[in-house]
């Protein structure tokens, strides 16, 4: 199988990339932004594996230019399996290039905009699957439209929890516009894994989070064993839309069950991209 899959250089993204290519026959692709990070991550990969047939690609995934570029780069690798996971915590609020901010930009528009891309390209192969990382963390938001930015009383948990509420109604609606492809797509929550994640921060969010890392997350082989799940599992071939945790179906929150939340996302979306000179329909 041809896998992509983004932030795949440390965490859960390195280690789904760990058991996925002890398949020889599978071919790996991991994005990421830091260039040396991931020359040594496909290194260390392909002597835990043997598996040759690991890659990687330089992409800033809060881009939209470095995303179009990347995707024309995978034009010739049709993929079976897209596990969208990169993503990141800003406790103070940042802009990516295309001055949107880097909360939204990186944790939902790569997902909306990488994924909308292959498909506007077919490189992703009938009958295929994609993967997007979600995170119960979506529990106890709901999204203002007017303000999905939040260009006004940002809050740097708060915008990291839309964003995932953002994962569960993009993989509702892609489910739906998908269907006649014969593709699938799910999501998931990976539970309060020991990763990097937050570590990008500093002072007290930082140290808040280390602690609490210390006594109460689980590991990475077990954070990605519902993404592994979700890629390989061949009881789940014809499950799509759904959101799982430990490998099965649980119902998100009752705002990310929305259907008309789902739509007006999509479409503002869209036209969000659409104002930074790229159109996907």
């Amino acid at each position: 199988m041809n896998i992509v899959l983004t932030g795949g250089t440390s965490g859960l993204g390195y280690r789904a990339a760990e058991v996925l290519g002890k398949e020889i026959k599978n071919k790996i692709i991991l994005i990421g932004s830091n260039k040396q990070k991931g020359e040594t991550s496909v290194r260390n990969l392909i002597k835990e594996t043997s598996n040759n047939n690991i890659s990687f690609i330089q992409c800033d995934l809060s881009s939209i230019s470095e995303i179009k570029s990347l995707a024309d780069k995978l034009r010739k690798f049709k993929i079976d399996i897209l596990i969208n996971n990169a993503g990141a915590l800003f406790f103070s609020r940042k802009e990516s290039v295309d001055k949107i901010e880097k909360t939204f930009a990186l944790n939902h528009l790569s997902y909306f905009i990488l994924t909308n891309i292959l498909l506007k390209y077919k490189v992703i192969k009938t009958g295929g699957r994609i993967v997007n990382v979600a995170s119960g963390a979506h529990r106890g938001v709901k999204l203002d439209f007017t303000n999905l930015e939040m260009k006004t009383n940002y809050n740097g948990w708060i915008a990291y929890k839309k964003s995932k509420l953002c994962n569960i109604l993009f993989t509702k609606k892609l489910s739906e516009l998908i269907k006649k492809n014969k593709m699938t797509v799910n999501c998931l929550h990976p539970g309060f894994v020991k990763t990097q994640f937050g570590k990008n921060n500093s002072g007290l969010a930082s140290l808040a989070i280390k602690f609490l890392m210390n006594f109460f997350a689980i590991s990475v082989e077990e954070g990605a064993e519902t993404i592994v799940f979700l890629a390989t599992d061949k009881n789940i071939k014809n499950i799509t839309g759904k959101y799982f945790y430990q490998s099965k179906i649980k119902e998100p929150s009752i705002f990310a069950q929305s259907q008309k939340d789902a739509d007006l996302l999509w479409d503002i979306s869209l036209r969000i991209v659409k104002n930074k000179g790229l159109t996907l329909t």
